[in-house]
């Protein structure tokens, strides 16, 4: 199997990916409905991450009982069921669907795969998301260009959060997560302490969200330092302080180089940056 590579970044501005981003954000809801309704919970909930697969270029969500994993094809918006060897069964085309539609349509396939599912079948998981026509009832879009883009902007991230994941964030696993929809891997520098006042730093990926209209990386350190501590980081990134402490690098950032080799070396330099300032503001 050949080794992932980059892929450029750029064919579409980092601005008109907005409502393609909707719908996948609404989309992987469906991943994370299947593992509400079917696995035990788990206090951080990650029994509804997900991960994104190179291979596949898709969000793939953790096995079921039935050994199935609920799989998302960005660049297709197709939604389905994978068989413990990876073969795809189940699949449905989500564009012209309504959430309500989608849902049903994947409880029955899940139905069909032996999964024992709530009376009710699926439901949107209780926590807020954007504001969207799918959440009244619009229903799926597909902007082919603008989905592809999308796909290649996770791809990438999965590559770079991979790898300063194994280098500097002790190995930790990339997961997707379905409530902001971005992809992150954390250390934890004190394991046995209260989650909430245990210190940590996290690496991520956003497609977008309510701080920006466009793709960015972050790298948060736990407790948020004071302000006054932050260092200065590389051209193109800055530090976020308004509601939450995160090293940013958008995508705006990433794209003024065209080149595909400049844009990977701009984000492991702002990752390998930001992770070792966030680790000295924790340790020093």
């Amino acid at each position: 199997m050949s080794t992932p590579t980059w892929s450029t970044l750029g064919h579409l501005p980092p601005s008109a990916l907005h409502p393609a981003r909707l719908n996948l954000h609404y989309a992987a809801q469906l991943l994370a409905a299947a593992a509400y309704a079917t696995l035990p919970t788990a206090p951080d909930h990650s029994h509804s991450n997900f991960l994104w697969s190179v291979e596949r270029d898709g969000l793939v969500g953790r096995p079921l009982s039935s050994g199935d994993r609920v799989f998302l094809d960005p660049v297709r918006l197709r939604c389905g069921l994978l068989n413990a060897g990876g073969a795809e069964r189940g699949g449905l085309d989500l564009e012209g669907m309504t959430l309500t539609a989608a849902f049903d349509a994947l409880a029955e396939a899940l139905r069909r795969a032996g999964a024992q599912l709530p009376e009710v079948g699926l439901e949107l998981p209780a926590y807020d998301l954007p504001a969207a026509d799918l959440a009244q009832a619009g229903t799926f879009g597909r902007d082919g260009d603008a989905l592809a883009e999308l796909s290649h902007w996770f791809h990438d991230a999965q590559l770079a959060l991979a790898g300063v994941a194994e280098a500097r964030l002790a190995g930790a696993e990339v997961r997707g997560w379905p409530h902001h929809f971005d992809l992150a891997a954390l250390r934890t520098l004190d394991p046995d302490a209260d989650p909430e006042a245990a210190r940590s730093v996290g690496a991520g990926f956003s497609p977008g969200d309510g701080s920006y209209a466009e793709p960015y990386f972050y790298v948060s350190p736990w407790p948020a330092p004071a302000p006054a501590r932050l260092p200065d980081l590389g051209s193109g990134a800055h530090w976020h302080t308004a509601g939450f402490t995160s090293a940013v690098l958008p995508a705006s950032a990433i794209v003024a180089h065209t080149d595909g080799a400049a844009q990977a070396r701009v984000v492991q330099a702002f990752l390998d940056e930001a992770v070792g300032a966030s680790l000295g503001l924790l340790e020093g």
